[in-house]
């Protein structure tokens, strides 16, 4: 089965421009600082290293949950690292810092399956090409 996820985007000359969403979402976007944009705006490297992300949180929920975890609330920090190859700059990996806090306890190999699954699972990191890195934290 395919699917269709379409953007609009709106530039007038100048920016912040304005990206929009087939769900009827719309964010203004910018240039990243580190290259002359402004604070406060979303960027295309925020949104990819985002997308990463948020798709790794929404599938390991719920692999956790078709496993039997009942996960209480989930934070996640993700590093997109930039670097020079072959003369072109580009993300080479994305470090994913999960901080996961459960209802009940979890045995650490029920909780390391569900990581992997989600890795495995996750659209978004799989259609990238970039190391895809996990370091979970578990708290309470």
């Amino acid at each position: 089965m395919t699917m269709d996820f379409e953007t609009t985007v709106e530039w007038s000359g100048s920016y912040p421009a304005s990206l929009s969403c087939q769900n009827g979402m719309s964010a203004e976007y910018n240039i990243p600082v580190e290259f002359g944009g402004a604070k406060g705006f979303l960027t295309p490297e925020d949104a990819f290293v985002g997308a990463a992300n948020t798709c790794f949180q929404i599938i390991f929920v719920g692999v956790a949950k078709s496993l039997g975890i009942s996960v209480a609330a989930y934070r996640c920090k993700a590093v997109g690292i930039l670097d020079s190859v072959e003369g072109v700059r580009r993300f080479v990996s994305i470090d994913l810092h999960p901080e996961i806090r459960f209802h009940r306890p979890v045995e650490s190999e029920r909780l390391q399956k569900a990581l992997e699954t989600a890795k495995r699972k996750c659209l978004v990191t799989n259609s990238m090409s970039v190391e895809v890195r996990v370091f979970p934290v578990t708290v309470g």
